[in-house]
């Protein structure tokens, strides 16, 4: 049994990232308490308080894990996790190294089910929580030379459904955040400052930037979308409608 008087923290995984580092903030902003994690433990420098942990955290093992929520026990329940931690490695599919292809699925997916797991007995428990998956665009449309990322974020928002129908009775509100072209890592690693691209690609006549998903990270975790359950949301800018 948790111990009430504790705070109640929010888990952010991929928290060194573009996406993920704006996320922190932006719920270090609205009063959460925060643990950041990430494969090397994230800094936050300018963000100090004792409302943040860091902690470094390999998502694709359950070791790790497990081992994290029991430190955790000692700071206070998860009442909310943000999957944020992924990777991508483009490249034609007749010629896709399975090594690469297995590593993509382990972060993405795997590394996005396992922490789910972890969280969701004392969630249950409390019979209450929240969890934000972080998938993408290209898991809604695909995407040419995508094939292994767009089939991880795909199956992250399959995921993400089939656990909102499973729990939604039981007080968890699951849902899902599906960035399109946003300034950050890994989308900047591939196409960058692509005007030519987003001429023919984006509606909006720009790229997103990592306060267009915290946002909507941070609406899911409020009251306000307690009737949100199993959607995907999807900040793009038109690319996929």
């Amino acid at each position: 049994m948790s111990d009430t008087s504790m705070p109640s923290w929010v888990m952010v995984t991929g928290a060194a990232g573009g996406i993920g580092r704006e996320i922190v903030r932006e719920l270090l902003d609205a009063g959460h308490h925060v643990l950041a994690t990430d494969r090397e433990q994230p800094e936050f420098g300018d963000h100090g308080e004792a409302r943040l942990r860091t902690c470094a955290l390999d998502v694709t093992s359950e070791a790790d894990i497990n081992e994290l929520m029991i430190e955790q026990e000692s700071a206070g329940s998860i009442s909310a996790l943000v999957t944020a931690a992924g990777i991508q490695k483009t490249g034609a599919s007749e010629s896709y190294d399975i090594n690469d292809w297995q590593r993509v699925i382990s972060v993405n997916l795997t590394g996005t089910w396992l922490p789910i797991r972890a969280v969701l007995p004392s969630m249950l428990e409390r019979g209450a929580g929240r969890i934000i998956t972080i998938s993408s665009e290209i898991g809604i449309a695909g995407a040419a030379n995508y094939a292994a990322y767009a089939a991880s974020k795909g199956g992250v928002i399959a995921l993400t459904k089939s656990l909102a129908r499973e729990y939604a009775r039981r007080g968890l509100v699951i849902n899902s955040v599906a960035p399109g072209p946003i300034e950050a890592g890994i989308f900047l690693g591939n196409l960058g400052h692509n005007p030519e691209w987003l001429e023919h690609h984006v509606p909006a006549g720009r790229f997103g930037a990592p306060r267009d998903v915290s946002s909507v990270v941070r609406f899911l975790l409020s009251g306000d979308a307690d009737y949100f359950v199993g959607q995907v949301l999807s900040p793009n800018g038109g690319v996929v409608i």
